[in-house]
């Protein structure tokens, strides 16, 4: 028993090292995120509500414009889809089926964010206990919650215009657009992406997100399909 206690808070402390890196790259953006939100209109209290449980960054800076500007549910569910579909993959090298009881596993499931996949993805598998996975996962999720509970009561304290803080959505998917685009050297996708986004700015401007979505979806599939078959 004294044993199993033993290996148990090894496990425990082992997760919080692991992610606490992570911190420091939630505060800043939780931060921003909870006083965007109270930015927009939204009360204090719905920034942290929407950190815990939707829980999935540029997402939620999504969602919270989505909300207030009535988006309809097909819109919000293609967005959410296309915004977070890379997540579908990450459990293919993350050993979930580990988890249990079932419940455990669905949390697990719900907060394999970027960040604790980059975290628990780097170790070796063998060594990832069903306990150091939870605790990087539920410290990881504590971290995103709080910061963003600390941004939205500090912007209910700023007795200045916070307005601009609008433009930090824009701003987070400009600097992950070009991340992106430095890692994969496609400029001719990013190009497309940029002509399809003002064309379906001009002729639908309501559906503008997920019109020009699902046209980019089709011109990068149809390259992939290009080069594959140049490659046979």
């Amino acid at each position: 028993m004294k044993r199993a206690i033993a290996a148990l808070g090894q496990d425990v402390r082992q997760g919080l090292v692991d992610s606490f890196p992570v911190l420091f790259a939630f505060l800043p953006l939780g931060l921003s995120f909870g006083m965007y939100a109270v930015a927009l209109g939204l009360d204090w209290y719905w920034a942290p509500i929407t950190a815990l449980f939707v829980f999935a960054g540029s997402l939620e800076f999504l969602a919270v414009s989505m909300l207030l500007t009535g988006a309809p549910l097909p819109a919000v569910a293609t967005t959410t889809f296309f915004v977070n579909a890379r997540h579908v993959f990450y459990g293919l090298s993350v050993p979930l089926e580990r988890i249990r009881p079932l419940p455990l596993r669905l949390y697990s499931i719900h907060a394999l964010t970027d960040e604790s996949y980059a975290v628990l993805g780097s170790k070796n598998p063998d060594e990832l206990t069903p306990t150091r996975m939870l605790t990087v996962q539920i410290s990881t999720h504590f971290y995103w919650t709080a910061s963003v509970m600390v941004g939205a009561l500090a912007a209910t304290a700023i007795p200045f215009d916070l307005s601009f803080m609008g433009f930090a959505m824009t701003a987070l998917f400009v600097v992950l657009a070009l991340e992106a685009l430095k890692r994969s050297r496609e400029f001719g996708l990013a190009a497309a992406a940029l002509v399809v986004a003002v064309i379906a700015a001009m002729v639908a401007s309501e559906a503008m997100l997920v019109a020009s979505m699902l046209i980019y979806l089709v011109i990068a599939l149809a390259v992939v399909l290009v080069r594959r078959r140049s490659l046979t």
